[in-house]
C-alpha cells in the first residue's frame, strides 16, 4: 500500500508526502579537536549562527512534517525550493548533486524494526564544515556515529571534517542494506533446505517464495542507483571531499558492489527455488501415480478371476465344487501375494 501523495505543480509549496508522523525537531552537534557541543533547538537563526563557528557542525533533523522548517533550512544551506521538494517527496531514488558550496544527497535507507522492513528517506547536505541530515522518523539510524563523536573515538573523529562524517553515514546505510541482504540469503537457504526434503509438505511455500521475491526486487530498486550515482562523489571538488577521504568512499563502494553481487545470487536462488518447487510437485505426482499403478497391478489378476467366476453360465464345473468358494479365495490371495512379491523383487515398491 502506498502512502505517497503528489506535489502536482512546480509552483506549489512543497509538502511532506511520507507516512511517518514524527514531529519535526532539530538537534545540533558541533565538534572539534577541543571537544563537542550539542543543543536541541528549532530556532533556525540560532542554528545558522552555530554553523558559522569554527568547528564541524552536524545538524540532525528528525521528522519532515514541518515542511516550512525544512524549506528554510534547505535555503540556509544554499539549496533551492526544488531541492527542498525532493527532500519532502518520499520514495525518491538515490540522488547525488554537487553544487558550488555543498553536496546534496537523497538516500533511501532500509532497516528492520520488530521483524518488519521499513524504508525511510534521508537527505544529506554536506558543506566544508557542516553536515545536515534530515530523516523522516526519529529512529536512531546513526546513533553509533553520534556516540562516537561524543566519546571522541572512531578513528580520531574529532580531527576530521564533515566529508568523513558523510562517509561514516554512508557506511552505516550500507551496513543496513548488508544486514537485509544477509537476512534474505539466510531465509532463501532455509527455503531451499525445506524444498530439498521431498518428504515434507510444501503447500504454503509459494506465498513465502513470492514474498522473498518482492523483497529482492525492492532491494534491487533501492541499491542499483547507488552504483551509477557514487562516481559523482569520487570526482567531487577537493574543497568538498578531501582527497585523504577518497579511500573511505572507495571502500564503501566496494562494500556496495559486494552486496549487489550477493543480491544477484539471491535472484538466482529464487529462480532455482521456483523450479525446485515445481519439480517437487512433479515428483510427488509421479509417486502418487506409481502407487496407484502398483495397487491396480496387484488387483488386475484378482479382478480377472472375479470376472470369470462371476459369469452365469449353466455349465461351470467350479460352481459344483464343495470347497469352490474357499479355493477361489486361496487362489486370489496367492495370486495377489505373488504379484506383490514380484514387484517387491524388482524394487518397484
Amino acid at each position: 500500500m502506498s502512502h505517497r501523495k503528489k506535489n502536482s505543480h512546480l509552483n506549489e509549496l512543497p509538502a511532506y508526502t511520507g507516512q511517518f508522523e514524527t514531529k519535526t525537531r532539530i538537534h545540533y552537534l558541533g565538534y572539534s579537536p577541543d571537544g563537542c557541543f550539542e543543543k536541541q533547538t528549532n530556532n533556525l537563526r540560532e542554528i545558522r549562527s552555530l554553523m558559522n563557528e569554527d568547528r564541524v557542525s552536524w545538524v540532525r533533523v528528525f521528522g519532515m512534517n514541518d515542511a516550512g522548517l525544512i524549506i528554510e533550512l534547505a535555503k540556509i544551506a544554499g539549496l533551492n525550493v526544488l531541492d527542498a521538494k525532493d527532500i519532502l517527496t518520499t520514495q525518491h531514488i538515490m540522488t547525488i548533486e554537487e553544487y558550488e558550496k555543498n553536496i546534496f544527497v537523497i538516500l533511501p535507507v532500509l532497516y528492520t524494526v520488530d521483524g518488519q522492513s521499513v524504508v525511510e528517506q534521508v537527505a544529506l547536505i554536506c558543506g566544508k564544515n557542516y553536515l545536515i541530515s534530515i530523516q523522516e522518523s526519529d529512529h536512531p539510524l546513526f546513533e553509533s556515529i553520534y556516540h562516537a563523536i561524543q566519546n571522541g573515538s572512531y578513528l580520531k573523529f574529532n580531527n576530521r571534517r564533515s566529508d568523513f562524517l558523510m562517509a561514516s553515514i554512508f557506511n552505516e546505510v550500507i551496513s543496513y542494506y548488508s544486514d537485509e541482504v544477509i537476512r534474505l540469503e539466510n531465509n532463501l537457504e532455509d527455503l531451499e533446505d525445506q524444498l530439498l526434503d521431498i518428504k515434507q509438505i510444501h503447500n504454503n511455500l509459494i506465498p513465502e517464495i513470492q514474498e522473498k521475491r518482492r523483497s529482492m526486487i525492492r532491494l534491487r530498486k533501492l541499491l542499483f542507483p547507488f552504483k551509477s550515482e557514487w562516481s559523482k562523489l569520487l570526482r567531487a571538488d577537493p574543497g568538498l571531499i578531501n582527497e585523504q577521504e577518497i579511500p573511505y568512499f572507495k571502500d564503501i563502494y566496494d562494500q556496495m558492489l559486494y552486496i549487489l553481487q550477493n543480491l544477484e545470487s539471491c535472484r538466482e536462488i529464487l529462480s532455482s527455488l521456483v523450479d525446485l518447487y515445481l519439480n517437487n510437485n512433479d515428483v510427488k505426482m509421479n509417486v502418487v501415480m506409481k502407487q496407484l499403478t502398483l495397487v491396480a497391478t496387484i488387483f488386475i489378476p484378482l479382478t480377472f478371476l472375479a470376472g470369470v467366476w462371476g459369469m452365469n453360465f449353466k455349465f461351470m464345473p467350479e460352481l459344483d465344487l464343495r470347497y469352490g468358494y474357499l479355493c477361489a479365495w486361496l487362489i486370489m490371495i496367492a495370486g495377489g501375494t505373488f504379484v506383490w512379491w514380484y514387484l517387491k523383487r524388482k524394487d518397484w515398491l
